[in-house]
């Protein structure tokens, strides 16, 4: 049975490996190439990196755990590893949330220039991570506290995770839709080339909304499980291998996000397939 639960971490390194490889490759663009230094390309790169350090985080306990018991390697390793996963883990579903306000606040609030320069981007991202910190501070004062099977870290963790972004994510949404719904009732265009400029201007955000909402859905798809496992097995057992078909589950959720950004960035996509073809052509 143990010689069994080896796999699932050893799956999950696998997986965890090509999701900081396509992270990687798609962030290489946006990074060095000037025109594609766009506020929603910024916000996915800002989703790349957080994915990338979250991987990073939790492959180095994954690889631990192949190499240890799975039954004694988490009571055993360093509490600040754990912890440092647990940072980066918050962070990939508020920087959904990041691009989400910022859609919402360049929707709604159309007029403001502020709201159409990279120094709102900036402040997006940087609220993201210090509340993401915030955040992760009774993780820290976990090390303090006497070894045990306590109920209320788990509980945070589950409301820290998905709770809380999710609520403000639902409030973002709501506050999208009923702006638009308004607005279309409301503004009446002057002329047919106003219209078509609408026309295309709605369709263009819609489309974005529906890409970062389905990434978001995907995410807390894949890591509710986890997140709410340790609070069954609080009150009742729970086989081991659910543990590890969760994790899997979750691990995968972030490569269907990671996929999904190449499907939905079509020039960062034909960028990096005609760069593949001139290296392929030199050889």
């Amino acid at each position: 049975m143990v010689n069994s639960l080896r796999i699932f971490p050893i799956i999950g390194v696998v997986i965890f490996i090509i999701i900081i490889l396509f992270a990687f490759i798609y962030s290489i663009p946006i990074i060095f190439i000037r025109r594609f230094h766009q506020h929603n390309n910024i916000l996915t790169l800002n989703i790349c990196l957080v994915t990338i350090l979250c991987c990073l985080s939790w492959l180095f306990i994954h690889a631990t755990i192949t190499i240890d018991d799975p039954y004694t390697t988490l009571g055993k390793m360093n509490f600040f590893f754990y912890i440092t996963a647990m940072i980066f883990t918050i962070q990939v579903p508020f920087s959904f949330l990041a691009a989400s306000i910022h859609r919402c606040c360049s929707i709604v609030y159309h007029t403001k220039v502020f709201f159409k320069t990279k120094r709102w981007i900036m402040l997006c991202i940087g609220s993201q991570w210090l509340l993401g910190f915030i955040l992760s501070t009774p993780d820290f004062v976990r090390i303090y506290l006497p070894k045990g099977d306590f109920l209320w870290p788990k509980i945070y963790a589950l409301t820290s995770v998905m709770i809380i972004p999710s609520t403000i994510y639902l409030i973002t949404n709501i506050l999208i839709y009923y702006h638009v719904r308004s607005s279309s009732r409301r503004i009446q265009p002057q002329t047919i080339f106003h219209n078509v400029q609408q026309i295309k201007i709605s369709r263009r955000d819609i489309y974005l909304l529906r890409h970062i909402i389905l990434m978001f859905c995907v995410f807390v798809t894949g890591w509710a499980p986890t997140s709410i496992l340790p609070i069954v097995n609080h009150f009742t057992y729970v086989n081991i291998l659910l543990y590890g078909v969760s994790t899997i589950w979750c691990e995968l959720a972030l490569l269907i996000n990671i996929i999904d950004l190449y499907l939905y960035n079509h020039k960062v996509r034909k960028y990096l397939k005609s760069s593949c073809l001139q290296c392929c052509t030199k050889f």
